[in-house]
């Protein structure tokens, strides 16, 4: 599948230096990982709900990543499986700065780099193309209507947990067909699934229903939760997503971003920051800008005529600067101005 996404057992750690110093520290290290000793032993959190998930802090410098491999990586951070749809190109390199945005944020500005939108499920996040959004969510809903209608017995099958995990080159039919014989259901229709394979992966504990919809969902399927007449092990149909009515209201919504929004942090002028980057000059700005509470004003036009490119690389080291310092340390070497008018920040050639 292009892509689910692995998710490894620990947190990558992307920040350093937080409470380490009465100033506020701000730090953007790029793709490393820190290791503090021996795992401490716990109980298991409580459950969390997506939503929760989804206001989770992301602390982050990604530069030049396939699409695949971020998802890999924001995976494992938010421990929250996020697909990506095989008809989404996964080899696309984005770059992504994250300094405590919310990851419904996060997620929603690597959906617009891969030209995908944000679909958010209950046990998942996928990154899907646009058209398929509506269908997708609708069908969400109708899947766990259709659940509750079963009986008992056939309802605990539906709702089954177990953890998924296959091999590189899997093929899906096979995958499915592995998990349905696994839960004691039979599927109509799987020969009609076109032939793929897909790329390893390591899913979570999910629902038997959610597991096959989340990769009969790559080839706009699902399965209909209606028993079929028959003797035998309960059966059960493959078929084609169906887009909703025009006009329709499906919920959860496809947008992330709108409940998810950071809230803008005030005295950003009066406090002391760090910083270590390595980034794109775009991303980086409006990292900083949402860090300042404002919003940017990039003035591409002019960065153009000096011959300079939005995503530039910039690599800097700054410590203990004020908000000004700051932005001069940055901008500077590159012959930019910045000023700060209201709520905006206005960045761009001198």
């Amino acid at each position: 599948m292009d892509g689910c996404s692995r998710l490894p057992r620990r947190r990558e750690r992307t920040t350093a230096g937080r409470g380490l110093n009465p100033a506020r520290w701000f730090v953007l290290a790029a793709l490393f990982a820190l290791d503090h000793g021996a795992p401490l032993r716990a109980a298991p959190p409580a459950p969390r709900t997506m939503q929760s998930r989804l206001e989770e802090p992301v602390d982050a410098a990604w530069s030049g990543v396939p699409l695949r491999e971020l998802a890999r990586r924001l995976s494992d951070t938010a421990h929250v499986p996020i697909i990506v749809d095989r008809r989404l190109d996964p080899d696309r390199r984005l770059s992504v700065v994250a300094d405590g945005d919310p990851l419904g944020d996060v997620l929603a500005r690597i959906a617009t780099g891969a030209d995908a939108s944000v679909v958010i499920l209950d046990a998942h996040v996928r990154l899907v193309p646009p058209d398929s959004a509506a269908a997708l969510t609708a069908a969400a809903t109708l899947r766990d209507r259709e659940i509750l209608a079963l009986d008992k017995a056939t309802r605990q099958i539906a709702m089954s947990r177990a953890a998924w995990e296959w091999p590189e080159a899997a093929q899906p039919r096979q995958l499915v067909a592995a998990a349905a014989a696994a839960a004691g259901i039979g599927l109509v229709g799987l020969d009609r699934l076109p032939h793929d394979h897909f790329p390893a992966a390591t899913l979570p504990q999910l629902p038997l229903a959610v597991r096959l919809d989340l990769l009969l969902a790559h080839f706009d399927r699902r399965v209909e939760w209606k028993p079929r007449d028959g003797d035998g092990p309960p059966q059960f149909a493959i078929v084609p997503l169906e887009a909703p009515p025009t006009g329709a209201v499906v919920a959860p919504a496809t947008d992330a971003t709108s409940r998810t929004r950071p809230q803008p942090r005030p005295n950003t002028a009066s406090q002391t920051y760090s910083l270590r980057v390595e980034a794109p000059l775009d991303e980086l700005l409006a990292t900083l800008a949402r860090r300042f509470g404002l919003a940017l004003e990039l003035d591409r036009e002019s960065l153009k005529q000096r011959g300079i490119a939005a995503g530039e690389i910039v690599r800097r080291a700054v410590k203990d600067a004020s908000r000004d310092e700051l932005l001069d340390a940055i901008l500077e070497p590159l012959g930019l101005g910045w000023k700060i008018s209201g709520d905006k920040l206005h960045v761009g050639a001198k």
